[in-house]
């Protein structure tokens, strides 16, 4: 797993090694310090040596002026090739987001894929500009600085080599647990983000259920679990300092207790005595440092592991190495022999069979759970069929690339979503190299012009997230001008106005009735009313088109269809005649509410 994480940064090989190039000269600088110290400490103070201070001195000012030059060059290399690397990284992620489709979408939440692309990647980033740089530069100074150390003085390194083991065998317990907590603390972050997500996202239905306390309690117990983690986390690395700090003065007591024995005996100037624990101290800082970096990594390698596992999802639905092309989408759709249902679920559709005719505004009706919406995300191929097959144009969807498919479908859903920016760049959406003229002139198809050009900036007017500024016709509308901009040989309509108030829902109608004209059109109709005038009418029941014809066709058989027509008609005959009494009853409430506040008016004067 590490090795594959690392793999990212293979591309920038030669800034990898000016990096190790600018880390070896560092370290010899390094070295040269205490070197220096010991000439001063052995030749210049005994002999007053004037001349050789003044080399020492300029020789010190060229190394510390050299280490500071190739400090700056290591650490704008590692800038490059970790900001790099996780530029592909994450562009990695997103094509491979883009091509696990529609299924991915519906089965994972975007608080997850958000703190995926953002969480674990800044995880693994640090793995790239942090944790390999150092450990490699620690790894280079740990060998030089031991070396250097049993070239001195053997007998002093094997003293100190018990307080290296004692840290190297005792530290890592309490680094893996720091990094137990710390990697708990992530995870749980995946599920408090989602918390957030919503948090933010239902504002308007927590104010409106006056839910804000239960929200907030919600939102502090999970930031009371994070604390809670984080407390432990920082014990822990606080006792694997505390231990660094006591196996190093260990280290050097002992290294003192030899140390003066010997230059009391001639074996060990002072000087040499004085460089020696010097390259101890820097010693014990790299392999501590090591230490530290190599369990600190084990996080990233966690978080490495999630993005792993997502690059190598399988897309449900795959775009064909060669596909074919038709020169023209002329909309005759075909379903083969159907049989489609989501992930182990039971099939939604059995052996369903329809043809629908180039031009032909067809609608699918039926009770919830039938297969309606299925039918169109068939069509989209945001999903394939188990068995059988959906043709356009002859040719079947899945030997068709999804440029051509999908570049020749328009849909307008129940819920549009629109982007946070102006109206005009939300129409252009649907072509984005449309003109000012081609915007303006889908509006007025589209019947939004009128209502654009009352807001006090017109086409340069915000319309909030996801719309949040337009009411739902509004919406719609806007939805509908970016089918005109797009001309799609084929409009999908997921039940476009069941959510309109009757007002809006006559206005949207009108535009979708521009919009269909001359083209394909399969829609899923909520209420019966919006489809009398279609071509054919599919009734689907148990994943089969249980009877297919006109309105009238179908109404005269007085089958299946018939029966639902007339529970629609019920059902729309109770709701006018609930409106008709709350509106009498508003009525009367509003007559009695002024002959109240005239009498009571009336007393106050009296």
């Amino acid at each position: 797993m590490y090795r594959w994480a690392i793999s990212f940064l293979t591309r920038y090989r030669l800034h990898l090694l000016l990096f190790i190039g600018c880390g070896l000269v560092i370290s010899a600088s390094e070295i040269a310090i205490p070197k220096f110290l010991q000439v001063v400490v052995d030749e210049v103070v005994p002999h007053r040596d004037s001349k050789l201070l003044l080399t020492m001195f300029v020789m010190v000012v060229v190394v510390v002026v050299v280490h500071i030059a190739l400090t700056a060059a290591r650490n704008l290399l590692r800038r490059i090739f970790s900001m790099k690397a996780s530029k592909d990284l994450q562009l990695a992620l997103f094509r491979h987001l883009r091509q696990l489709g529609f299924s991915y979408y519906e089965q994972n939440p975007v608080g997850r894929t958000l703190t995926l692309l953002n969480t674990e990647v800044a995880g693994v980033q640090s793995m790239y500009q942090w944790y390999f740089p150092e450990m490699v530069q620690r790894l280079i100074m740990l060998l030089l600085f031991g070396g250097i150390m049993i070239y001195m003085n053997p007998k002093l390194s094997l003293l100190s080599l018990p307080c290296f083991l004692l840290y190297y065998i005792i530290s890592p317990y309490f680094q893996h647990q720091a990094s137990k907590y710390i990697s708990a603390t992530k995870s749980y972050r995946l599920h408090y983000n989602k918390k957030i997500y919503d948090s933010v996202s239902a504002v308007m239905e927590l104010r409106a259920h006056s839910s804000e306390q239960w929200d907030l309690r919600r939102l502090m117990a999970g930031t009371d679990h994070i604390v809670h983690l984080i407390i432990k986390y920082q014990f822990n690395m606080h006792l694997c300092a505390n231990l660094r700090g006591m196996t190093t003065y260990l280290g050097i007591l002992l290294v003192f207790w030899f140390g003066a024995k010997d230059m009391q005996a001639g074996e060990l100037t002072i000087g040499a005595f004085v460089a020696f624990v010097l390259y101890y101290l820097l010693f014990m800082n790299a392999i501590t440092s090591l230490v530290k970096v190599l369990t600190d990594q084990r996080i990233s390698v966690t978080q490495a592991e999630e993005l792993h596992s997502f690059l190598h999802q399988k897309p449900e639905v795959l775009e064909p190495a060669v596909p074919e092309t038709l020169p023209e989408v002329k909309g005759e759709i075909e379903f083969r022999g159907v049989t489609f249902g989501y992930g182990k679920n039971p099939s939604i559709l059995n052996r369903f069979y329809l043809r629908i005719r180039p031009g032909e505004r067809v609608a699918l009706v039926g009770t919830s759970g039938n297969g309606k919406s299925t039918v169109l995300k068939l069509i989209g191929r945001f999903y394939d069929p188990r068995e059988g097959e959906v043709r356009l144009d002859g040719v079947a969807l899945n030997n068709l690339s999804f440029k051509q498919l999908r570049g020749s479908i328009g849909f307008v859903f129940q819920d549009t979503y629109l982007f946070g920016t102006t109206v005009r760049e939300n129409i252009r959406f649907g072509n984005p190299q449309a003109t000012e003229e081609q915007i303006v002139a889908a509006a007025r198809a589209a019947n939004a012009h009128p209502f654009i050009t009352q807001f006090p900036d017109g086409y340069d007017s915000l319309v909030g997230e996801r719309g949040i500024k337009l009411s739902g016709g509004q919406r719609q509308r806007i939805a509908i001008a970016r089918m005109f901009l797009k001309n799609p040989s084929i409009v999908l309509l997921d039940e476009a106005t069941s959510a309109l108030d009757n007002v809006s829902e006559k206005e949207v109608q009108q535009a979708l009735d521009q919009l269909l004209i001359g083209r394909t059109t399969v829609a899923v109709a909520h209420r019966l009313s919006t489809v009398k005038d279609y071509d054919r009418i599919v009734l689907l029941e148990d994943g089969h088109a249980s009877e297919v014809g006109s309105y009238e066709e179908l109404m005269a058989k007085r089958g299946a269809f018939y029966r639902l027509a007339v529970r629609h008609i019920e059902e729309e005959a109770e709701l006018d005649t609930a409106d008709g009494d709350m509106s009498e009853t508003g009525t009367a409430a509003v007559g009695n509410g002024k002959a109240f506040g005239l009498a009571v008016k009336g007393g106050g004067s009296q």
